[in-house]
Order: structure tokens, then sequence, then C-alpha cells
């Protein structure tokens, strides 16, 4: 494992952002572990590493972003703080438009065409990343690129990718982070 790796594992274990048990994900799907990278902002210091392993990575591999967008909830102090370090703009996307006023679902003005990274703390099935790329797409903006910290499932990412012209981009696997028996 790299050393990059090792001090995401680290986090994760030094937070408790790592936990066992039984639990049910957003899919329904049960798992005998949980990741919770919505604590990592209560720790300074290990949020500022996240996210300057996210800028390192986004520098070399995601060059052309001109924008960024975050799920709700667990991914915006994630995309406000990376956006905010590529002095890139951040937009705000809303899980259904405002019932009052200009009645959007994006808070900021995306121009047709622009290139936005999409942002979360994790991808499982990739179901719950849809409504989001979908929301953008239908405001006109290219959005081919979401970066999660976590990978967390153990299968192939490859046809969701496919299937929504989408590139995931993950600084960690969950196979580098449990046994293989899990």
């Amino acid at each position: 494992m790299d050393k990059i790796k090792e001090e995401i594992l680290q986090i994760l274990e030094q937070t408790g952002a790592l936990k066992y048990g039984e639990f049910i994900l957003a899919s329904g799907a049960k798992s005998k572990y949980y990741i919770d990278l919505r604590i990592i902002p209560n720790y300074p210091k290990a949020f500022e590493k996240l996210t300057n392993f996210a800028i390192k990575y986004l520098n070399k591999n995601v060059p052309e972003i001109e924008g960024v967008v975050a799920i709700p909830l667990a991914g915006i102090p994630f995309g406000t703080m990376i956006a905010n370090k590529l002095s890139k703009p951040f937009y705000i996307l809303r899980k259904e438009p405002k019932k009052y006023g200009l009645k959007k679902m994006i808070e900021g003005e995306i121009k047709k065409g622009q290139k936005i990274l999409l942002v979360d703390d994790l991808i499982s099935s990739g179901f719950s990343k849809l409504f989001a790329i979908n929301t953008l797409r239908d405001e006109g903006a290219t959005v081919a690129d979401l970066f999660v910290f976590i990978c967390r499932t153990s299968e192939d990412i490859t046809d969701f990718e496919k299937k929504h012209l989408i590139k995931v981009h993950c600084l960690i696997n969950i196979k580098d982070i449990l046994p293989s028996d899990d």
C-alpha cells in the first residue's frame, strides 16, 4: 500500500470514521462496516490532509475543472474546500428545488458546456450520484468526472462509468482498507 493510502487509513482509524457492526446502507444493502466521512471536518488536520491529497490527485488527473458541485450532504464540506483550493467556483446543488423565489436546483450560474467536477465522500453503486449527474447535465454542464475519496465497492465501477459516461476518480478502494475476507 502506498504512503497516501496508509495515511488515509490512519485518518479513518484515528477519527473513528471506519466503524464495524451491522449497518443498512443508503442502497438498502446490509454491511458489516460503515465509513462515515461526515465526521472528518470535525478534525481540521485530518480534513486538511484529505483535501490536500484530493488537490494533488485532481491537479494531476483532472486538470480542466471549471467548477465544482458536491453531492448533498456528505460531499458539501469536501467540495467547498476543494473548489476553494483550486480557485474554482463552487455551486450548491439542492435535493429539490425551492418552492419560492427563483425555484432553482443549482445555486450559481453554470455556463452551458462548463466542465463541472462532481465531488462526494465515497461511492458504492453510484445510484445516489445519478440525480446530481442528470441535474447538472440538464442545466447544460459537462459532467465527465466524479471525485470521491473512497470507492466502497469491491465490484468494478466501470459499468457505472460506461452507462453514465462519467469517470470515477478515488484515492483509495475498500480492498485497501478491509481485510480480503470482508
